[in-house]
């Protein structure tokens, strides 16, 4: 299973080069295990002798070293140096699905068969993350007859085809209906740090909703009793709470909670008694609240109401409806409330513990975690490349001495989002507090007119 994306590079063409080339991340591990490489450092004093090592990295229609010259020229060539200086593409494969060889002939065969032909393209295979990957770096002018390269959709779609006819012929899986819906990235970046955001809480609430009902007309309004606004039938169905500008639609949340899967986890929970005498299907659309009830109407109302109370305790004692577990609901206003009170206890442990009054001390404080984290991933660089070199034993160790840096990293990029997030707030709070002197001012003024008109 291959990704792939493209997008402009636009600041500088040799920036992007130099990242697709960087030796930190296309080193061939297999040549450093190999026992050449091991002979070779043995025997060759590195301060004297050089000798090459193997990289995947491959340049089509230019040389590696001297790429940004070459693509340069054919900008000068044509008179088009301005604008778009180069595209950006990557192919990211599935863990631990292809070795780096493989990876990199894909990566090769993808960029001659999509630019081969008309531009100049370096093809490098990063090996740093869990996920192989491919970056292509491809010139935005065609060395052929000096026209720009064009990224449209279609060009995208003849990526990913041509992307997926290369992993069949791998044998390697393949996205079939891949989704066409571009994902939020600030939610999901949200999400992926574990931060509360709105679909989380849309999905606890309609978790909760599911478990507390029979049917969907229950499920519905329970969430309305919350405050929820529902809309919408089957797959266009959506809610919102009042002080979102926007409905969503449930299967926005995850396939998990489309409409339909809804509906079967409610008849699953269900008892079995229960799904064997229901014959009639589940309502799909959005039922609307009737504030007058047909027993009422027949005029047994309370009778009615009686036999239906006992009917529902008796379904509950049998285990057919669930019972409440003690669980104490909370409205989603106030697990918004607690959400920001919790952001706002920690900002105040940190302003404490670092005893900060000033906005100078803070963009201070900021500095010094920024100072000290460049710091710190410059020493745990230079801990990656005594590892590649060093014996089994001493590997173990830097690897200790790696972890913990990392650890400290963490820490400070914590502190240092604390520390933007108290800055954002603080400016909030300022300007609130200039726009409501101005206010107040004016009016006072106002009214000292209408005194002295008096």
């Amino acid at each position: 299973m291959a990704i792939t994306k493209i997008w402009p590079v636009k600041d500088s063409l040799n920036r992007v080069i130099e990242y697709a080339k960087n030796v930190d991340k296309t080193e061939n591990p297999d040549f450093l295990n190999s026992d050449l490489y091991q002979v070779l450092h043995y025997a060759a004093d590195e301060n004297k002798t050089k000798f090459e090592r193997q990289y995947y990295v491959t340049g089509i229609n230019c040389a590696v070293k001297t790429a940004g010259q070459q693509m340069q020229i054919t900008k000068e060539r044509f008179g088009k140096t301005g604008g778009i200086l180069a595209h950006h593409a990557c192919q990211s494969f599935k863990p631990d699905e292809v070795t780096p060889k493989e990876c990199h002939a894909i990566g090769v065969k993808l960029a001659q068969k999509m630019w081969g032909d008309r531009y100049e393209v370096i093809v490098s295979t990063h090996l740093n993350t869990n996920c192989l990957h491919n970056h292509f770096v491809i010139n935005s002018v065609s060395f052929m007859d000096g026209k720009k390269y064009n990224e449209r959709k279609t060009e995208y779609q003849r990526l990913r085809d041509t992307s997926d006819t290369l992993c069949r012929e791998y044998h390697l899986s393949v996205i079939e209906n891949p989704s066409k819906r571009k994902r939020n990235q600030g939610l999901y970046q949200a999400e992926k740090q574990g931060e509360p955001t709105r679909y989380a809480l849309y999905r606890s609430d309609i978790d909760e909703a599911i478990e507390r009902s029979m049917t969907m007309k229950e499920f519905y309004d329970y969430l309305r009793q919350k405050g929820y606004q529902i809309k919408g039938k089957i797959d266009s169905c959506a809610l919102k709470l009042p002080h979102y500008p926007r409905f969503t639609r449930f299967k926005t949340l995850g396939e998990a909670y489309s409409v339909l899967h809804i509906q079967d986890q409610i008849y699953r929970q269900r008892g079995p008694e229960v799904r064997e005498r229901s014959k009639k299907p589940i309502l799909f659309f959005v039922p609307t609240p009737k504030k007058l009830q047909i027993e009422d109407i027949l005029g047994f109302g309370e009778e009615y109401r009686k036999l239906r109370s006992l009917y529902r305790f008796f379904c509950y004692q049998l285990g057919i409806y669930p019972k409440n577990k003690g669980q104490i609901s909370m409205s989603p206003y106030i697990k918004e409330e607690v959400r920001r009170m919790e952001e706002i206890s920690q900002q105040t442990i940190f302003l404490c513990k670092n005893q900060i009054d000033t906005y100078e001390q803070l963009k201070e404080k900021q500095e010094e975690i920024q100072t000290e984290m460049e710091d710190l991933i410059s020493q745990r660089k230079k801990l990656t490349n005594k590892m590649r070199r060093a014996e089994p034993e001493a590997k173990e160790h830097l690897s200790r001495q790696k972890r913990a840096l990392t650890d400290q990293i963490i820490g400070l990029r914590k502190d240092l989002k604390l520390v933007q997030s108290i800055e954002k707030r603080s400016l909030k709070i300022i300007k609130t507090v200039e726009t409501t002197y101005k206010t107040m001012m004016s009016e006072n003024i106002k009214k000292k007119e209408k005194e002295i008109a008096r």
